[in-house]
């Protein structure tokens, strides 16, 4: 028995009223893992749902969200057959729930097996979601100011941090965090940042992993131009690794350096957002973006649940 059609659908819901629905792009390794489902070769039959803010158009080569800033559990899998005369539909359905507490802006939402065929401590991960000012400091004692909903701009989460510049030197904000573990990461594996350009004086923002105070791993971000949001592109950790001060441990990064710098006699400044680690390098068989869709930009609020389907029809 061959397919004739398959086709993926994201529906979002409050209250229990749809309020989005997108078509998928269900992916290469999505189209393997539907495969061996079907054959019995996928060990486990729990899933996730993810949401992110990038806005790039889904396609097939995708291997991850753009930007994810939220991954919740299936909660709810079932089967829906429809016949309508001699055409039947055989349906699988996710469903999952946003909770109250998480807010953002989702522009964009993927499928994921919920486990790998191998575990490791150097997954894809949050570093920073840029919500408490006190957490970041400058040599001075100055903290960034802290904007909210909605007037942030913000899209993870409901604060945006200013981090600026007020004269032509460049201007450090540091963050202490608990010890993070590089030594897995790859020179192949990425950083990305999302942050708001407010003028076009931004000359560079750099970004240092701390293991001391005199040693550190170095980055530079080039801006993007214009003003507005921004999600940079991604950097390989290469450009870090390559670039150190004194001898930084990669097994103990304990502080996180960013540093604003204005174009020549000019003041900058720069809302951040987010900033996450992409694990890029670790192939697993049975892990991977199962499908994904670009959404029309939905607000989720705090105090507010919203819950999404994944609907995946199959035609015989």
């Amino acid at each position: 028995m061959l397919f004739r059609s398959i086709k993926g659908t994201y529906i979002f819901y409050e209250n229990g009223k749809e309020i989005l629905k997108s078509n998928n792009v269900i992916t290469k390794f999505g189209k393997r893992f539907i495969t061996n489902f079907i054959a019995g070769n996928t060990p486990s039959t729990s899933r996730d749902i993810a949401i992110g803010i990038d806005t790039t158009a889904a396609t097939e080569n995708d291997t991850r969200l753009g930007f994810e800033f939220y991954r919740s559990p299936v909660i709810l899998s079932s089967t829906d057959i429809q016949t309508s005369g001699a055409s039947t539909t055989y349906s699988v359905i996710y469903k999952t729930t946003i909770p109250q507490d998480i807010s953002g802006q989702i522009n964009e939402v993927g499928l994921y097996p919920s486990t790998r065929s191998s575990s490791n401590n150097y997954d894809s991960k949050f570093i920073s979601d840029f919500n408490n000012n006190l957490d970041w400091i400058t040599s001075t004692g100055s903290n960034p100011t802290a904007t909210t909903a909605p007037d942030s701009n913000s899209k993870v989460g409901d604060i945006l941090l200013k981090m600026s510049s007020s004269s032509t030197s460049a201007r450090e904000y540091i963050a202490n965090i608990n010890p993070m573990d590089f030594s897995g990461y790859s020179v192949n594996d990425t950083i990305k940042l999302a942050y708001y350009k407010y003028d076009s004086n931004l000359s560079s923002i750099k970004i240092r992993f701390y293991s001391a105070s005199n040693a550190y791993y170095e980055m530079t971000l080039t801006p993007a131009s214009g003003t507005g949001y921004k999600i940079s592109s991604d950097i390989p950790l290469s450009t870090a690794f390559a670039s150190a001060t004194g001898s930084p441990s990669k097994s103990n990064i304990n502080q996180i350096g960013i540093i604003i710098t204005p174009t020549s006699g000019n003041t900058t400044e720069v809302g951040m957002d987010g900033f996450r680690i992409n694990d890029e390098d670790t192939f697993d068989p049975l892990f991977g973006l199962i499908s994904r869709s670009v959404v029309t930009a939905l607000t989720k609020l705090a105090g507010r649940q919203i819950d999404i389907e994944y609907r995946l029809d199959l035609t015989f």
